[in-house]
């Protein structure tokens, strides 16, 4: 059995390829990919991408 660091290690591993596969596409091929019945609308997705890529590249630039 893992111990939680360990486990807290792999999902974080996890979460970044995610990000990385979803980075990858435009955000409107991401938001088609995140949709899901019952959720926000592909059109909230989508603004909601194009809302986290611009925060992370101005972290980014601040650093």
């Amino acid at each position: 059995m893992p111990t939680r660091a360990e486990a807290l290690t792999a999902a974080g591993r996890i979460l970044a390829q995610a990000r990385a596969r979803r980075d990858a596409l435009s955000p409107e091929d991401a938001a088609r990919a995140a949709y899901m019945p019952g959720g926000p609308s592909i059109e909230e997705l989508v603004a909601l991408i194009r809302e986290h890529r611009t925060s992370v590249v101005g972290e980014i630039s601040a650093a």
